[in-house]
């Protein structure tokens, strides 16, 4: 290394490392541009994983191949077999009340 490089590096080093006016404001700079740093990241992760959960609210499966789709239609767009909806399965709405079952323990050899 030439002198005037070892000079700049010895310079900026005391900048730092002096409790001057100039060396506190380089630090703060710098903390300043980490914390931007920190929050954007935080900031750009949430809205990835907003979005994920938007894609994956619209996801529909195929209950006859297992296919995943972007669809609203009710025929899937791999096996062609027609998806019913949630109003179809009306009969399986039933309250839990009324499908309990009464068991009844007896004892075994």
């Amino acid at each position: 290394m030439s002198k005037t490089s070892t000079f700049i590096w010895l310079s900026i080093i005391f900048i730092f490392l002096l409790p001057t006016s100039a060396g506190r404001f380089f630090i703060d700079m710098a903390s300043g541009i980490v914390v931007i740093i920190f929050l954007a990241t935080i900031l750009i992760s949430g809205v990835i994983w907003l979005s994920w959960k938007k894609i994956k609210a619209n996801i529909q499966s195929c209950g006859n191949c297992g296919a995943n789709y972007f669809s609203e239609s009710t025929v899937c767009p791999i096996c062609g077999s027609i998806q019913k909806s949630d109003e179809d399965n009306s009969e399986f709405n039933i309250p839990a009340s009324s499908a309990t079952i009464d068991i009844s323990a007896e004892e075994t050899d």
